[in-house]
């Protein structure tokens, strides 16, 4: 079996889904392939591969072409999703619903689109039963193959709980975090409880992450509610490891967020502290109610089950220590990837028994990267999608651009690599939509030694608007501290260059690019990934 997975979408949910799952099947040794879903190369991996999933994939004729060939050639294909982003009957979430009429009309123009595509798939795969139950009510077969945790993740989790100090070395803390900015209603449902616990036990404190919105009734404690930035989710397990108790609070009858996962506890779970969480369906299949951690259904259950913890941080151990164990024998790659393989085979099973009943017509000769892109103007390119790696720079808020680069002439971007093995870095390119007819060449220098350690050289019209584009390297064991320059250089770009490159303002110590040697006033946006294997030691 050999896995194509098309994804709909980078960074965080990609991480939990796609990577997981490719690393997952790589315990039973089944080899997969990962791309945008945009990317051309696409219709020539159906060639050897058996199946095709579309992770969060909205539909577009480029999509429902790609689906055209899968099954010409009979391979399977399979509509996954982690949200309730493909039901157009649904309600909006709230933060959804008090936004403009523009914004309103977007999400729902989404959701249309990821329903199509979810229609012209096969199978269905969700990773909650309310998603599969739904995927059942749209009569398509549908499985469930729920969350988990990789091993950087363990790992990660293994050397912040080592670092890790408790009570009575320091206060008792409950914890807060947030990923986007779209929970304020979350934390504010429990708000009073946590006044009333910070009212009642001065000792208490509370530790709130990320972008969320905190209430004013909070701001009287000072310093007692400590309200930390966002981080690269590798920091993330560090930030838990300061807390005793983690908080999952959702409007759970909601039915967008009781088709939630139950990510915010196998986070907690990998340090070993123990996550209160609301009832909803994931939650209930992960936390056993007083063993590995608490369900609060409502304002008084949070009551009681934070003050129970707050005034028995043992007992809050014990939870946390059982939920590590947990996390990893329930939700690690190894046992999940029994799980998925059995699943896909199922899929693949169920494929030919159709294909059984009928011929299917003869597939189609493939077509290269560019004349795919002359015919899907718009809507190709080769979309870089995070890796299975450890962020070494990661993706910036890009806030401007470059001038359009010209003919021959070379923008470079030193930078310093801050982990061992780095194996990829990442340029934001922007098309402003034209399709462009140069060629653009990716280099990457050793600074100490002029050392070109990688290099790549593509049509710029497979380079993608406003996202990232990837340069793949040979693995820099030494890469820790070294400084690196990231070099571009345009060929034949003719009249109507459009290519230019995402910027952000030059960081405290940081080095602006250069353009033809002359230095300018920001910084290009550049994320890099190391492969991670500095961790192997600390994994448990």
């Amino acid at each position: 079996m050999h896995v194509l997975f098309a994804s709909g979408i980078d960074g965080f949910c990609h991480r939990y889904a796609v990577l997981h799952w490719a690393e997952q099947l790589a315990t039973r040794g089944i080899a997969s392939t990962v791309r945008a879903h945009v990317d051309p190369r696409l219709a020539g991996d159906l060639a050897d591969h058996d199946l095709l999933v579309l992770y969060r994939v909205p539909f577009s004729p480029w999509i429902a072409r790609l689906i055209e060939w899968a099954r010409a050639r009979g391979r399977t294909t399979v509509f996954a999703i982690d949200d309730l982003i493909v039901d157009p009957a649904a309600p909006m979430p709230p933060a959804v619903e008090r936004r403009s009429d523009g914004e309103r009309a977007a999400w729902q123009e989404g959701v249309l689109r990821y329903h199509a595509t979810m229609r012209a798939c096969r199978v269905f795969l969700g990773t909650t039963a309310p998603l599969r139950d739904y995927g059942r009510a749209a009569e398509k077969p549908a499985y469930l193959h729920r969350g988990g945790l990789g091993d950087l993740e363990l790992a990660l989790g293994a050397r912040a709980a080592a670092a890790r100090t408790a009570p009575p070395a320091r206060p008792f803390r409950l914890g807060y975090f947030s990923g986007t900015p779209t929970h304020d209603d979350d934390l504010a449902a429990i708000t009073p409880v946590l006044v009333d616990l910070l009212d009642a036990r001065p000792a208490l404190e509370l530790v709130v992450g990320g972008t969320v919105a905190l209430d004013p009734a909070l701001a009287r404690f000072g310093a007692r509610v400590q309200h930390r930035p966002l981080v690269p989710w590798p920091e993330l397990p560090a930030l838990l490891a300061e807390v005793d108790v983690n908080l999952a609070p959702l409007d759970w009858r909601h039915p967008f967020a009781a088709a939630k996962g139950a990510v915010k506890y196998l986070e907690a779970a990998a340090i070993g502290v123990p996550t209160v969480a609301s009832p909803t369906e994931a939650f209930r299949h992960a936390i056993s109610d007083g063993t590995n951690g608490l369900l609060a259904a409502d304002a008084a259950a949070w009551q009681r089950a934070l003050a129970a913890l707050t005034d028995d941080p043992a007992r809050a151990a014990r939870l946390g220590a059982v939920a590590r164990e947990d996390v990893r024998r329930r939700f690690g790659p190894a046992m999940q990837g029994a799980d998925l393989e059995t699943l896909l085979r199922e899929c693949m099973a169920r494929r030919r028994r159709t294909r059984a009943r009928g011929p299917e017509p003869a597939p189609p000769t493939p077509a290269d990267e560019l004349t795919l892109a002359a015919s899907f103007p718009g809507e190709l390119a080769r979309a870089a999608r995070e890796p299975h790696g450890l962020p070494n720079l990661p993706a910036p808020a890009v806030d401007g651009t470059t001038a359009p680069l010209g003919d021959g002439v070379v923008l470079s971007q030193p930078f310093t690599a801050t982990h061992a093995g780095l194996v990829r870095v990442d340029v934001h390119s922007v098309t402003y939509g034209q399709q462009l007819a140069h060629d653009l060449e990716l280099r990457l220098r050793r600074d100490d030694d002029g050392a070109v350690v990688a290099a790549e050289r593509l049509p710029a019209v497979l380079a993608p608007d406003r996202d990232w584009l990837a340069l793949a390297l040979p693995r820099q064991a030494d890469s820790a501290g070294r400084r690196y320059t990231l070099e571009l250089e345009a060929y034949s770009t003719g009249a109507g260059n459009a290519l230019s490159f995402g910027t952000v303002p030059v960081p405290a110590g940081g080095t602006p690019y250069r353009l033809a040697g002359e230095p300018e006033s920001a910084t290009l946006a550049l994320r890099t990934f190391t492969d991670g294997l500095e961790l192997e030691g600390a994994a448990p």
